[in-house]
């Protein structure tokens, strides 16, 4: 038995998919998100989730699960192009688990106001949609019409199996989607309004000697379901675009009840934020690879940061990039750098991010 750890170019989005033989001997694929609409399809451009879908789709397979973590668009806009107008994803899914904003109403038994079925029509210079409670309810309505949506809301502490494998959920929190009820689409996310300032001028050793970490504010990221997906001896950390603090505590929670504090893989939270990445939580895992999902096209995501705070936790480690070519052109513009950091053990991949796991 084995499977597969996909994580594939998605603009500055997330797009992951875990693919193998599981328990059943019967070759099964999971989606997880599926980044800003162009990783889908962008006018005459086909992006590598349309080409992964296809595949799919001529291989007589289908997406047997899929999660949508959050609804911002650089995770929730390839998804909807993929279902409108009888596209791949609308054709191909069996099942789908995501904390829609009616659910989560529901959930506390509140009843929504008109304005959280209204789209913000929030669009940026290359016409993608930013985020909105809209396209989390058009998302609902294509659930609904194909009956493939599990209606049960994913809060931290639940644990389901399936496929053989276990999901063990470690984001949101209550407390996390309780913020919702109010801060829906109220305002525009500070994901999508963060600086576009890099700290790509300066060391390791600089951005360390200041370092004091501060833990997102997001409401829309605090929603983000993260989690561990555990098959046979093998355990992924996907943590979307959780906060730290909840991840740190659920963490702890699970190691203080006897499971482990390894992992074959981290996909780092928030596309390699400073806010969403602290040593406590890395001093808290024991992980070799780790993955950083973004294009490097927005906010000035991958903060280097984070990739000092791993350096200095975990001397020995490899960071990996879905776009590989942002090591050379913007976050290591130094050789000697690159070479002293290459020289001290601490790997900065550029050999992609494909993952077998036997």
């Amino acid at each position: 038995m084995s499977f597969v750890v996909k994580v594939l170019k998605a603009a500055h989005g997330d797009c992951i998919f875990i693919q193998g033989i599981f328990d059943n001997g019967e070759h099964k694929n999971i989606l997880i998100d599926g980044g800003p609409s162009k990783a889908y399809k962008y006018r005459k451009y086909e992006g590598e989730l349309f080409k992964e879908l296809e595949d799919i789709r001529k291989k007589d397979q289908i997406i047997d699960l899929l999660i949508l973590t959050h609804v911002d668009d650089d995770h929730i806009g390839g998804l909807l192009s993929a279902f409108k107008n009888g596209e791949l994803l609308d054709k191909l899914t069996k099942k789908v688990w995501f904390n829609s904003g009616k659910l989560i109403f529901d959930t506390f038994d509140k009843v929504a106001d008109e304005s959280n079925y209204i789209d913000m029509g929030l669009r940026n210079s290359d016409g993608q949609g930013l985020t909105s409670i809209g396209q989390g309810v058009t998302f609902e309505s294509y659930l609904e019409k194909n009956n493939i949506w599990d209606k049960k809301l994913i809060i931290e502490g639940e644990d389901r199996e399936l496929f053989g494998a276990k999901f063990i959920f470690l984001s949101p929190t209550k407390e996390k989607l309780e913020k919702l009820l109010i801060k829906w689409k109220k305002d525009k996310p500070e994901s999508l309004t963060s600086s576009k300032v890099t700290d790509y001028d300066k060391t390791f050793d600089e951005l360390l000697v200041s370092d004091k970490f501060k833990n997102d504010k997001s409401v829309h990221n605090g929603s983000s379901i993260a989690f561990i997906f555990e098959y046979k001896e093998k355990r992924i950390l996907l943590l979307g675009d959780a906060h730290d603090d909840v991840i740190v505590d659920s963490l702890k929670k699970k190691i203080e009840g006897g499971q482990s504090n390894r992992f074959e893989l981290v996909k780092l939270s928030h596309h390699g934020s400073k806010n969403n990445t602290s040593a406590s939580f890395l001093n808290l895992i024991e992980c070799n690879d780790y993955v950083i999902s973004t294009d490097a096209s927005k906010h000035g995501l991958p903060n280097k940061l984070t990739l000092a705070r791993i350096f200095d936790s975990k001397p020995k480690a490899s960071i990996h990039f879905n776009y590989p070519e942002i090591i050379k052109l913007k976050i290591f513009k130094s050789e000697q750098e690159r070479t002293d950091i290459k020289n001290s053990g601490f790997n900065i991949s550029n050999s992609g991010t494909i993952f077998n796991y036997d």
